[in-house]
């Protein structure tokens, strides 16, 4: 044993203390802890004004940033985003909310250009990729809804990493969005043709239901056989956040 009696050396001691100070350093400057606890209340109405004033909080990468730094705020947003996406369908659901929490995730996911946020997605929800197709499936989710939740799954496809190791596991989920294809909403075949762009520049290429989705040089073809004949849809800049 030694003279400091098993004690473990000054410097090895001093680097925990540095850790254990960063840990609390992020849990006592998070800002948004506040506007996040009263989204995730039950008073639908300061929900939905917390909702609103976190979007404009989170106006910018720097902000976006500080906000992903603190793991417990994604994991109340993807709680929001879930308990909606439950409630569709029932006089409970609450469509303001549900819109404003996948149009955060989706912004916070489009700074992040690694896998960190999406990472912190899957784990706060193993079955966030099951829910996103169930907002497709519903006959209740509105379009905005389902193009914001296009445009999240966009958001993450755009990583080819997180198409690797989760999103390519669920072929439902993409099945499902070739589906949108068939919509008369522009909006929603935009941001479903986006999702094909960036799987076919990761080289995942499939054929979905009769729609095939073939990689050109900066635009995504999907041609139908049907009454209306061959079709081809033009592929719109990825936007940023919104």
């Amino acid at each position: 044993m030694s003279e400091r009696g098993g004690q473990p050396p000054p410097k090895k001691r001093r680097t925990n203390d540095r850790q254990r100070s960063k840990s609390a350093d992020l849990t006592v400057n998070n800002e948004y802890e506040d506007v996040v606890e009263k989204l995730k209340g039950a008073d639908k109405e300061s929900a939905v004004k917390a909702a609103k004033k976190l979007k404009q909080m989170l106006s910018n990468a720097a902000k976006i940033g500080g906000f992903v730094a603190h793991r417990r705020n994604l994991e109340d947003l993807v709680s929001v985003f879930s308990r909606e996406t439950a409630l569709l369908g029932t006089s409970m659901y609450h469509e303001d909310i549900h819109r404003y929490s996948i149009s955060i995730l989706a912004n916070c996911c489009y700074i992040d250009k690694t896998t960190s946020t999406g990472n912190q997605i899957r784990r706060a929800s193993r079955s966030f990729l099951d829910q996103a197709v169930r907002i497709f499936e519903s006959t209740t989710s509105n379009i905005e809804i389902r193009v914001a939740t296009c445009r999240l799954i966009g958001n993450l496809c755009n990583n080819k990493e997180l198409v690797t190791s989760w999103l390519s596991s669920n072929t439902i989920l993409f099945d499902r969005i070739a589906l949108l294809l068939e919509s008369t909403n522009e909006n929603i075949v935009t941001q479903c043709l986006r999702i094909f762009l960036f799987l076919s520049n990761h080289s995942f290429t499939r054929q979905f239901n009769g729609s095939v989705c073939v990689a050109g040089i900066g635009a995504v073809r999907t041609c139908r056989h049907g009454t209306r004949g061959l079709v081809e849809w033009p592929v719109a800049a990825s936007r940023g956040p919104v």
